[in-house]
């Protein structure tokens, strides 16, 4: 066993480190984004928009301040979309349209949570 072996070992070890480092960062991201849109939305459908709208904020400005690290990592598409459920939801806050604003919110906390997953270690993501 000699250099070239133990520095394949070593290659394989960082990649292993890598791998479980942006499994646990996507997750400590976007976990509380998802919890925020999960709240948001209940809010909006226990007819108190003016906190839900404001958790939406909260949640927003947490995805934008972390999109950069995200898509380096992630496949774009759900990104965009994501980017696009945001949009949707201001309009649905401004005009006060609760059931729209829930719908969109819990949408948009399943595409987080999608983006999130995929980034996990599991055998069907090492296939």
């Amino acid at each position: 066993m000699g250099k070239p072996f133990w520095f394949g070992i070593g290659i394989l070890a960082l990649f292993l480190a890598l791998g479980l480092g942006i499994s646990m960062g996507m997750d400590a991201i976007h976990e509380p984004i998802g919890k925020d849109l999960e709240l948001a939305a209940q809010k909006a459908l226990d007819g108190q928009m003016d906190e839900a709208a404001e958790i939406v904020r909260q949640a927003s400005a947490r995805w934008h301040r972390y999109w950069k690290l995200t898509a380096s990592v992630a496949d774009h598409t759900p990104m965009d979309e994501t980017d696009m459920l945001f949009g949707e939801l201001l309009v649905y806050a401004r005009e006060g349209d609760r059931t729209h604003f829930a719908a969109c919110c819990s949408q948009l906390e399943q595409m987080i949570e999608s983006i999130s997953a995929a980034h996990r270690l599991n055998w069907w993501n090492l296939l």
